[in-house]
């Protein structure tokens, strides 16, 4: 007997759901004319937008970089992608020394889905290079420098670019990426050529494995 009454009322809620739904595609004040002379006919074409908010899962980055640089981050307004800053294994040559990165598609990836066009800015700061072992161990008068990027988009995109900068990292959040109003929605991708990633080292520093925490922090309104 409960069997029954459960049939039946998921059948009952089926059909609700069902009638909600043809309610829903119905465009606001849509009516269907003819003409008077029986040729032609008039209807009209609807859909809503809402701000989207990555339920469905994370935006997955355009152009993942190797090692991976994906966040997981989820919401209306994301940075999806950042860029590893790996300079490998160099020695020591007694003179300051330029080093490039070793990642592959660097990049950094910003998905707009706000669905108001009302800009953001990405700013990035970095730690001083300490070393993993010994924390008084820095690496002293070190410059790293991310060069200004190729911008990206996934597919057709009506919007209008961000625009991007080259930045010197310190502790000191610096905009590396923005949009201004009217720009910057959809997914974008900075995409750094890994030769212009650059480290410069001066001569004197103590031999150490070196590690800098770099932020890339994505803020709401344009710079």
């Amino acid at each position: 007997m409960n069997s029954k009454k459960l049939l039946v009322t998921g059948l009952i809620s089926t059909s609700f759901l069902f009638n909600i739904g043809t309610v829903a595609f119905a465009a606001p004040g849509d009516t269907i004319k003819g003409s008077e002379n029986g040729k032609s006919g008039t209807s009209h074409g609807y859909i809503k937008l809402t701000p989207g908010d990555n339920t469905g899962g994370p935006t997955v980055p355009t152009k993942p970089t190797v090692p991976p640089g994906g966040t997981d981050n989820t919401g209306s307004l994301t940075v999806d992608n950042v860029a590893p800053l790996l300079f490998d294994t160099h020695k020591l040559e007694g003179k300051e020394q330029i080093y490039t990165s070793v990642v592959t598609d660097s990049n950094v990836q910003v998905t707009d889905n706000r669905g108001e066009e009302a800009g953001w800015n990405l700013q990035v700061s970095q730690t001083a290079f300490t070393d993993s072992t010994d924390a008084t161990k820095i690496l002293k008068g070190a410059k790293l420098i991310l060069p200004v990027g190729v911008i990206e988009t996934a597919g057709t995109n009506v919007s209008l670019s961000p625009i991007v900068s080259e930045v010197e990292l310190n502790e000191k959040p610096t905009v590396l990426m923005h949009a201004l109003a009217g720009s910057g929605a959809g997914t974008w991708t900075s995409v750094f050529d890994k030769d212009e990633i650059k480290l410069i080292v001066p001569a004197g520093n103590k031999n150490g494995e070196y590690l800098s925490t770099v932020t890339w922090s994505l803020l709401d309104a344009p710079k």
